[in-house]
């Protein structure tokens, strides 16, 4: 929330569902347009491992998706603007439209190759955008790629008690946070290292 503040115009979301986080982010940036990027797909989610249990099957047939999303962010229709894309697609929708995101949640897919796709997507399209995501602690392919992705771009990582992550630089230190720069990746060759040290120097 101390990303968010009257200042903030523009937001991308990667990742809505039934809209919980959509509502919490434009309540906090009063006056910012939100851009919900979602496939908003059942079978994508009875599919993902993730989520494989039959209470999420059954609140799914009960509850759509895209049609309960609408119905809960109608009230800030002139807001929150929907697009039914997979994340990259979207994104690279929005940059063909010349949308300039302050900042990017990214709470998508959770798997490894679809995190580090999102953030290296973001952070090639919209390098200005402060980038936030969800989860870190409570997903070992999410914590891999924010960590890996941090380290070839030589940025901080950032991580409240809410398992929040961002790679914001001008957070203060907190009790409840911690800030770190990540490791090299495990594989990582001595030189894969030279070659990323002397791209950063």
């Amino acid at each position: 929330s101390q990303l968010l503040n009257e200042n903030t115009k523009c937001i991308i979301e990667l990742g809505s569902w039934y809209g919980a986080s959509t509502q919490w982010i434009a309540s906090k940036a009063k006056n910012a347009t939100v851009y919900a990027i979602d496939i908003w797909d059942e079978s994508h989610i009875i599919r993902d491992d993730h989520y494989r249990n039959g209470n999420t099957n059954s609140i799914l047939k009960r509850h759509p998706l895209y049609a309960t999303f609408l119905r809960n962010l109608w009230f800030l229709r002139d807001r929150v603007i929907p697009l039914r894309y997979d994340t990259v697609a979207g994104l690279k929708l929005l940059k063909d439209h010349n949308i300039q995101p302050d900042l990017i949640y990214i709470d998508a897919d959770h798997h490894y190759n679809a995190v580090k796709r999102d953030i290296l997507t973001c952070i090639e399209l919209f390098p200005q955008a402060i980038l936030v995501g969800d989860d870190y602690g409570h997903y070992d392919d999410v914590k891999r790629a924010v960590c890996e992705c941090a380290f070839s771009y030589g940025k901080r990582v950032y991580v409240d008690q809410h398992h929040c992550w961002t790679y914001a630089a001008h957070l203060p230190p907190a009790d409840t946070a911690r800030i770190f720069r990540p490791e090299p990746p495990a594989t990582s060759s001595f030189a894969s290292l030279l070659a990323g040290y002397n791209t950063k120097s």
